[in-house]
């Protein structure tokens, strides 16, 4: 990827193409399928309107959402790894990088090539590869994910503050609150607290 490239292009030019293609099959044109990325959880009880009014099963819309919230993860991953980087147009009209930390609260909005979440949204998002050097923060980021992904699920089920002490004494005592929050929200889909039993 030697240009920067639309959001919109990542799915199909960067991510999965096995999982792509999987979900191209389930919309009639590349938007479709996009916008399916970012579906909510289909209605058991009325699941055409998951695909929009098409005739499907509840199974099928299942399976849709599945390689959809795939594919958004996988991106996910990958700007806050900074595999990729992001930059978009902030509200006030000027475009900047999106901090990778950033991501962990963001949710990339194919379809409409936007990035949003509850503090901040970025217009025209394009996607870069990565060249830079990575920054302090970045690569304590890096070292966090890869504590959380090496742990016993058993071990996930402590209670955060536990959880941030023992990566403090893993990963490092550099470890701030705000990158153990990004590793523990992007690494197990949960804010804060101890997960549900």
């Amino acid at each position: 990827m030697p240009a920067p490239i639309g959001l919109r292009e990542v799915p199909k030019t960067v991510l999965d193409s096995t999982r792509w293609t999987e979900l191209r099959a389930f919309a009639s044109s590349d938007l479709m399928a996009l916008t399916l990325i970012n579906a909510p959880y289909p209605d058991p009880d009325n699941p055409t309107d998951f695909f929009w009014g098409r005739d499907s099963t509840f199974d099928d819309a299942l399976r849709c959402y599945d390689i959809g919230r795939d594919l958004l993860n996988q991106c996910r991953r990958l700007l806050i790894e900074r595999k990729l980087v992001a930059t978009g147009i902030k509200p006030n009209g000027t475009r900047e990088m999106i901090n990778p930390t950033d991501w962990a609260n963001l949710w990339p909005m194919f379809a409409t090539n936007r990035a949003t979440g509850p503090n901040q949204a970025f217009n025209d998002v394009e996607i870069h590869e990565s060249t830079a050097l990575e920054t302090s923060d970045e690569k304590m980021l890096l070292n966090c994910l890869n504590w959380f992904r090496v742990q016993d699920p058993e071990a996930l089920k402590q209670k955060k503050a536990a959880l941030r002490h023992r990566a403090r004494l893993e990963v490092g005592a550099d470890l701030t609150h705000a990158v153990f929050n990004a590793a523990y929200k992007a690494a197990l889909g949960r804010a804060r607290g101890r997960p549900l039993k």
